[in-house]
């Protein structure tokens, strides 16, 4: 806990909230709260504490705002497309989007029912959709058991989504002994800890018989890193098949939710500063007290300074080892990046893709698997995938037509844009620069096997990102790391990213990380940076004049009062 209180840096004055800055902005400014990184979370965190009455600054490496949250012109003139966030997994219980009344008003929400279907060889089709009864429907077409096991997993998985997993993933983590603690209250709880000790392929095989079901379920449960194979983290598979049924497209483009949140910034009083690399952490007598923006030597001098950059970047390259107390340098070090990258080919074409399939909904899917026909086809990619092999005769992935969702992506009627994503390895044996022409074909030919009509005459454009690509896009997603890090056991809850950090402050007086290496995670869940709000705010003696959500306060009386 500090030993300062609260005293604002600068008379906020609405009427011109820039005017504590004066006309130049000066070689060295003092905020209360510096920001590194312009993404969700950095500006999550950055709206709240503005907000709340405190000087704030975001300093952004990029062009503009947003991070992850990018709709660009990447394909051709004309053509935009969401390299990194198209699929938003958490708008349901993301507190940001209720705080700031941004549902509606800033942003619109497409909730596809027709979710995540798959397609095989075989011309035979699958899917998850909004409605129970619907997916109820499709798997019917395999087993009627499975069908009826669906029905009532599928309840128990909202359940518990719903009361614990997504309010708990916007509350401080707890070590594992309280958290068993805690869950061993109810029924249901004691149901997540049973399911935790499962690993992925274990609940997935043991709860449904016939295998395209399997294969599925499995995609939509591992598709964004969980390792098939590990106990421990057995608790997401439900989470994430939850999520597989409830994606959501943001209208306009996955930037628009980055405008957004960029705009409850600025409109509270604080500033964003664009193509603002920030070079160091500066650190005086052990004490974080500010950053220097690269390149042109400013120094930002501040009380707080708030990381939503990845451990590397923030602790061994921004603050320096030197700085750094020998644990917490040897636990950085041993940061672990995510297992699989991701290779992504985007088209702008005549048509949208039309699958060659049993069901023609599947046209209208948010997401299509293909390429992948059982259990053992999966895990053999994946087991590929991390040994840094593509094998192009036996790779799958998903596809979307993202201006089926939203026509504002084409500037050209009747034009469509789509993507096809599949795991990669970083370290791809011999290497992404000779064999992107090799693999771009090979991944339309797979494409082009169950959706003919993306024929060469149709396609015209292509655009391909790979995970070095990704890196260079975003240096912080180190080796392609899209999570900041991977999903393991002793890299989650109150390990992500260690023990010290998770709780959003550091061994570092004064610094603070609020990024996708914090808890809860990547995947623009919002966590890091609304937890690292919360965090400062009490530390700084602020009141907070945000409430928890009625769900955040369901679970905080269930499982955590005394």
């Amino acid at each position: 806990m500090p030993d300062f209180k609260y005293e604002s840096a600068f008379e906020y004055d609405a009427n011109n909230p820039f005017g504590h800055m004066m006309e130049e902005f000066p070689d060295e400014s003092e905020f209360d709260v510096v920001i590194i990184g312009g993404g969700p979370n950095g500006l999550i965190a950055g709206a709240y504490l503005a907000r709340a009455g405190l000087s704030v600054a975001v300093c952004e490496r990029r062009f503009e705002a947003g991070g992850g949250l990018a709709t660009e012109e990447n394909l051709f003139p004309c053509y935009s497309s969401n390299p990194h966030v198209l699929y938003h997994m958490m708008v349901d219980y993301m507190p940001a989007i209720r705080d700031f009344d941004l549902d509606g008003r800033a942003l619109t929400w497409i909730r596809p029912n027709a979710q995540t279907g798959m397609v095989f060889e075989d011309g035979s089709s699958l899917m998850l959709t909004r409605q129970a009864s619907d997916t109820k429907d499709s798997i019917s077409k395999y087993s009627f058991e499975d069908a009826a096991t669906f029905g009532k997993v599928r309840r128990e998985w909202r359940r518990l989504v719903d009361e614990i997993v997504g309010p708990g993933t916007y509350l401080p983590p707890m070590p594992p002994v309280e958290m068993t603690m805690a869950m061993e209250r109810t029924e249901l709880g004691r149901r997540m800890l049973e399911i935790g000790d499962a690993s992925p392929l274990e609940y997935i095989t043991g709860t449904f018989k016939h295998e395209k079901v399997q294969t599925l379920m499995l995609y939509a449960a591992c598709m964004w890193g969980l390792d098939p194979h590990e106990t421990g983290l057995g608790f997401m598979v439900p989470l994430m098949l939850d999520r597989a049924m409830n994606k959501c497209y943001c209208y306009g483009g996955s930037h628009k939710f980055g405008g957004a949140l960029a705009r409850q910034v600025v409109k509270n009083g604080g500033l964003i500063l664009e193509a603002a690399p920030v070079e160091r952490i500066l650190i005086e007598n052990g004490r974080a007290v500010g950053v220097q923006i690269a390149h042109e030597g400013r120094v930002l001098r501040s009380k707080v300074v708030m990381s939503s950059l990845d451990p590397h970047t923030t602790f061994l390259d921004l603050v320096g080892a030197e700085h750094l107390p020998d644990l917490l340098k040897q636990e950085v070090e041993g940061w672990e990046w995510d297992k699989w990258s991701f290779n992504t080919l985007h088209i702008a074409a005549d048509e949208p893709p039309k699958y060659a399939c049993d069901d023609s909904w599947i046209d209208k899917c948010f997401a299509v698997v293909h390429g992948v026909e059982s259990v053992d086809h999966l895990l053999a990619h994946w087991e590929n995938v991390v040994e840094g092999r593509l094998d192009l005769g036996a790779f799958g992935g998903h596809s979307t037509c993202e201006s089926l969702f939203d026509p504002t992506l084409s500037d050209r009627p009747g034009k469509y844009v789509s993507m096809f994503q599949i795991h990669a390895p970083y370290d791809l044996e011999g290497g992404w620069l000779s064999r992107r022409d090799e693999i771009q074909d090979a991944m339309l030919a797979r494409w082009r096997k169950v959706a003919p009509n993306l024929t060469p005459e149709s396609i015209v454009s292509t655009s391909m990102e790979d995970p070095e690509e990704i890196e260079i896009r975003f240096p912080q997603m180190r080796r392609g790391s899209i999570k900041h890090g991977d999903y393991r056991p002793l890299q989650m809850g109150c390990f992500r990213p260690n023990q010290d950090c998770s709780g959003t402050d550091t061994p570092i007086d004064g610094l603070y990380t609020c990024g996708a290496s914090t808890f809860p995670g990547g995947l623009v869940l919002g966590g890091p940076g609304y937890l690292g709000a919360n965090k400062v705010a009490d530390d700084l003696g602020v009141e907070r004049w945000w409430k928890p959500t009625p769900e955040m306060e369901r679970y905080i009386k269930t499982y955590l009062e005394e």
